[in-house]
């Protein structure tokens, strides 16, 4: 039984790691601190236990993150400049953005922001009194944001497993599906099939299509999981 639920936290700690990785690349200017995280081993060993090879080409991911920590450290001011336009011209403007990082301008015929769909996930986040950092400047359903509110409850899934509070467990597992399927995963294909029409591809399209193939993993990792409580 301690071997389970050792393997069980073990998972549960791994989702909070990528989720809250995967919100800070998607949420914040690139900075050393930020990709030496992305780089390091430990992100590696936890890609390698959520994802599944056969099914995600994990070794061309771990490849980008290998050439990158290479050239972090062969030049880091030009690596990071790099990163930092492509980040500025991918995440924010001033040019039209090839995949605006919104749920409502994939869900909607009016492609715009803080519509129907904005207003729904920000009544999920208050189930859980979670604001945005930049609430109500930015819209709620940015994909950072819709990302936090997964490493939030994933957190909390973590703390409540520790604490044996299984009822809780189960509850925070059947909202991070219910999240999953109703916001992140219907809108998250066709946001990284558009970061693909970027000019540069020196990270941030290689971590939209990664970002989707972790999200479609953790579903069914989801579903794992709540088949032992």
């Amino acid at each position: 039984m301690a071997t389970q639920d050792d393997g069980i936290a073990i998972i549960l700690a791994n989702r909070h790691y990528i989720y809250q990785l995967l919100q800070h690349i998607f949420g914040i200017e690139p900075n050393r601190e930020l990709l030496d995280i992305a780089t390091n081993q430990h992100t590696q060993e936890a890609l390698e236990l959520m994802l599944d090879e056969e099914n995600c080409d994990l070794n061309t991911y771990l490849a980008l993150l290998t050439k990158l920590r290479l050239a972090l450290s062969a030049d880091p001011d030009l690596t990071l400049d790099k990163l930092t336009s492509e980040y500025t011209s991918l995440m924010i403007g001033p040019h039209k953005l090839p995949a605006p990082p919104w749920e409502s301008v994939y869900v909607t015929k009016e492609r715009a922001l803080f519509q129907e769909s904005t207003l729904k996930v920000r009544r999920t986040y208050l189930n859980y009194q979670f604001l945005p950092a930049n609430y109500p400047h930015e819209a709620d359903d940015h994909l950072a944001f819709e990302l936090d509110f997964m490493a939030h409850l994933a957190k909390l899934t973590l703390e409540r497993f520790d604490q044996q509070k299984i009822d809780e467990v189960k509850k925070l597992l059947d909202d991070q599906k219910a999240f999953l399927q109703d916001h992140l995963l219907v809108w998250i294909g066709d946001f990284a099939e558009d970061m693909q029409k970027s000019k540069t591809h020196h990270f941030y399209p290689q971590m939209a299509a990664l970002t989707k193939q972790f999200l479609e993993a953790d579903d069914l990792a989801l579903d794992e999981l709540m088949d032992l409580f």
